[in-house]
């Protein structure tokens, strides 16, 4: 079996930085992800025997696009596309560093092996339990952006847009330009309180204009649209008649409760650091803030506490594709260095430009965080309110479960409150609901969210089917 200098987990702006890095010092690199094509969430490109006229041609995607295009064509990257990694597994002898255990399309499990290995998974959607969230026609930002971008499909007619987050003004105006009708964008924050958190920041936010200038735009297109932006509007209830789908997304208006009609609500309160496959590995984190999730921790060169083990882009923390792109360049010449391909000083030289270009976007980064803090905001889920929903479990006994560990003593975490009540066993392994799990624990137990041990990793990290193992086995 092939033995790879660098396999890296991940085909979006990080990882494709690094593997521009890792092949031009000549290092054999294969790119492991589970979309058919790379680019990950931020260019999602289309099926191969798609055409979408106008893809991604604003100002914000040309850095990506030429990072694409360049690495993509590279005859000595190996792809590996549709391909979910399952684990990471240290060679105990130290001779060929990792196994990865993969699954795809075709089913079963195969490996690779790679001296080096760089996790540079992305983030996702927080998803956010609220009274009506598992209505047909309630989904994430994110997934409504995927399908916008890649094929330019909407998934409703009627469309309102609610959380905390500015993507959501980015989102409205590719909905817009797509033929979609955007009823609101609703922020649970006023106005007033956005603006106060971006001004503390703007002095150092303004080294890097762009986003600035482009989230401008953005607002102006909207205008011009007619479309509402609403303010100090947090949503308490998505309402419909069974499984007919989102029929309205209930509001706290000025003067009360006030129903806006829909057939698509999409919530974006934030994202998540991808971070599974760190955590399996046995590289340390640490809580992500504000929105939450666990973040890997790493030096100065994206190497993580796991000798061999590399992380760049949001598996560090959610922070841009820009600020992506840099960390993946300063991981991939690490590895360069690491593995013999660059000596010390001709590193350090590469790293300078990388560098600096990080430290410039940090600005903007604090920006956004503190505009975006979902926190003083995450709608209530009533007692009934599905908070795990592969396993069905409502908030109410995850609460209960959670005053039962803590009548056993206060030092317990999330997966103590999985063996009470299966919240986290099902399919995604805790993605959806542990962040909503350890703020609750962290709660009940008067600490904070970093203190609480979150959920075991454990192989495999994607859904796989038993029958994929068991052929594996035979």
């Amino acid at each position: 079996m092939t033995v790879f200098d660098i396999a890296i987990v991940g085909g979006g702006p990080a990882g494709l930085a690094a593997a521009e890095r890792t092949l031009a010092a000549g290092l054999s690199t294969c790119v492991i992800d589970e979309q058919q094509r790379p680019g990950g969430q931020i260019l999602r490109q289309p099926p191969s025997a798609f055409s979408v006229p106008g893809w991604l041609t604003g100002a914000p995607y040309r850095k990506g696009r030429a990072l694409l295009a360049n690495v993509s064509d590279d005859a000595k990257l190996h792809w590996l596309g549709g391909q979910s990694v399952l684990g990471i597994t240290p060679d105990p002898a130290g001779e060929t560093g990792f196994t990865l255990a993969l699954s795809g399309t075709m089913g079963g499990v195969s490996e690779v092996r790679a001296k080096r290995v760089l996790v540079a998974g992305g983030c996702y959607d927080m998803p956010v339990a609220l009274p009506g969230w598992t209505l047909p026609g309630v989904m994430s930002a994110g997934a409504v952006q995927t399908l916008v971008k890649a094929q330019q499909v909407l998934p409703g007619q009627r469309i309102v847009l609610f959380g905390t987050h500015p993507l959501m003004i980015v989102l409205a105006k590719q909905i817009i330009e797509a033929g979609g009708q955007v009823e609101a964008v609703c922020f649970a924050q006023s106005l007033k309180r956005m603006a106060k958190a971006a001004l503390a920041h703007l002095p150092r936010a303004i080294a890097t204009p762009a986003p600035l200038i482009a989230a401008a735009g953005g607002m102006a297109a909207l205008r011009r649209a007619g479309v509402r932006i609403r303010y100090a509007a947090p949503v308490l209830r998505c309402e419909g008649e069974g499984q007919g789908g989102v029929e309205q997304v209930v509001i706290a208006g000025p003067n009360g409760e006030e129903a806006l009609a829909c057939d698509l609500a999409a919530m974006c309160y934030g994202f998540l650091p991808q971070a599974d496959l760190v955590r399996q590995a046995g590289a340390g984190v640490r809580w992500s803030r504000p929105a939450g999730g666990w973040e890997a921790v790493h030096d100065g060169a994206m190497r993580s506490t796991v000798p061999g083990l590399y992380v760049a882009g949001e598996t560090t923390g959610v922070a841009g594709s820009d600020a992506a792109m840099a960390e993946g360049a300063i991981a991939g010449l690490a590895i360069a260095q690491d593995a013999g391909a660059l000596n010390e000083r001709e590193a350090a030289t590469a790293m300078r430009g990388p560098r600096s270009a990080r430290k410039a976007m940090q600005g903007f980064i604090g920006l956004l965080r503190a505009v975006a803090d979902p926190c003083p905001w995450l709608p209530a889920a009533s007692a009934e309110t599905l908070l795990c929903r592969c396993e069905d479990i409502a908030a109410g006994a995850v609460d209960r479960a959670i005053a039962d560990a803590l009548s056993v003593g206060p030092s317990f975490g999330a997966s103590a409150i999985k063996l009470r009540c299966r919240a986290g066993m099902g399919l995604c392994q805790g993605r959806s609901c542990e962040h909503a799990l350890v703020r609750r624990i962290a709660a009940a137990r008067g600490c904070g969210e970093g203190e609480v041990e979150g959920f075991r990793p454990r192989f495999p990290a994607r859904p796989l089917a038993i029958a994929d193992l068991l052929e594996d086995a035979g």
